[in-house]
């Protein structure tokens, strides 16, 4: 009898420890799932990257000129604690990893003098530039104790640093050959004209650096460039593609319908007195009959003469009218340096 209470003592006790480790295992596996769980939920909300792709989109430099943003894809990167706000585009910078975009004369021209000459006692003034069969053509006034009119054709050449190169092929200095003029003095480009003060804009000899990313508007734009050519009347600048943009076409997946277009996913974005998290913004070109022409200083307006519209993944659908057809109004304040 003893013998056998022993057993089922023994047998209890062992059923016990079973049960024990069994629940301790238990434990430790849902304790494991839910430190998973809860990694992968952190690293979700961790996630505040917010991306921009644009397409067929003329940005305007000030309300009358714009470069063309034929593809623009990249992240919106702001200040530590900082959210990315439409109505003031140096709230945030966008690290282009693809894209391509396109100036013509008048938007170059507008550039050079609104930011890269826009100083007091500029060297340059009154510069109006074109292109012409292959070649930027710049003209102006250069002062140099009197003012000076000048022409000057080149062929812009990317350098390894992203800078355009611009040497002049033939150069006219009141009328006559300017470099000729200039060698016989024993004179270059950078004895005639101080260039200290100017933005995105340096001389060597005879030879204009033009920084193009630093003299076109808010937001900035940070990339390297792959390659710049001449296209008819624009001026053509083409990024490297990073390895960060195969993230556009699978977690940034705009509507595939759609031709003209700035699209925002993922991080936070505020615009006006609005703030969306995980954000799923579309704005879309109430005419895609020409490219969607916006001006971020006046895209509240452009907004109020569209619509929106909510979507069921509680993204937004936002419809705008071309800058330039939203007719006469008081004109906006002009791009400054920034």
């Amino acid at each position: 009898m003893r013998r056998t209470l022993a057993f089922l003592a023994l047998a209890v006790a062992a059923v016990a420890v079973a049960w024990q480790q069994t629940s301790l295992a238990r434990a430790m596996g849902m304790h494991a799932t839910s430190s998973a769980t809860h990694v992968a939920e952190t690293t979700v909300a961790a996630d505040s990257t917010l991306w921009i792709q644009m397409r067929n989109v003329d940005l305007h430099v000030d309300p009358q000129h714009a470069m063309r943003v034929r593809a623009l894809q990249g992240q919106v990167v702001t200040k530590p604690g900082v959210v990315a706000w439409l109505d003031d585009p140096t709230s945030f910078r966008i690290r282009a990893t693809s894209g391509e975009v396109a100036l013509d004369g008048a938007a170059i021209t507008a550039l050079l003098n609104e930011v890269a000459f826009n100083y007091p006692d500029a060297p340059i003034t009154n510069l109006r530039v074109t292109i012409e069969d292959g070649n930027i053509v710049q003209r102006g006034t250069l002062h140099k104790g009197v003012a000076i009119p000048f022409q000057m054709w080149s062929v812009p050449a990317l350098q390894p640093d992203g800078r355009l190169k611009l040497h002049p092929d033939k150069l006219k200095i009141l009328g006559v050959n300017g470099l000729s003029l200039m060698h016989a003095l024993g004179l270059h480009l950078d004895k005639m004209m101080n260039l200290s003060k100017a933005r995105g804009v340096t001389v060597k000899g005879d030879d204009l650096y033009l920084d193009p990313l630093a003299i076109i508007p808010n937001p900035v734009v940070d990339g390297k460039l792959k390659s710049v050519r001449i296209e008819g009347p624009y001026l053509v600048q083409e990024f490297f593609h990073t390895p960060d943009d195969t993230i556009f076409g699978s977690f940034v997946r705009p509507d595939p319908a759609l031709k003209n277009f700035i699209y925002f996913r993922g991080g936070s974005l505020r615009f006006g007195r609005l703030t969306m998290s995980d954000t799923d913004l579309m704005i879309r070109d109430a005419d895609e009959r020409d490219p969607f022409d916006l001006y971020f200083p006046g895209y509240n307006r452009q907004l109020v003469a569209g619509r929106s519209i909510p979507l069921p993944n509680k993204g937004l659908l936002a419809t705008m009218v071309d800058f330039g057809k939203l007719g006469t109004q008081a004109p906006e304040k002009a791009i400054s340096s920034r």
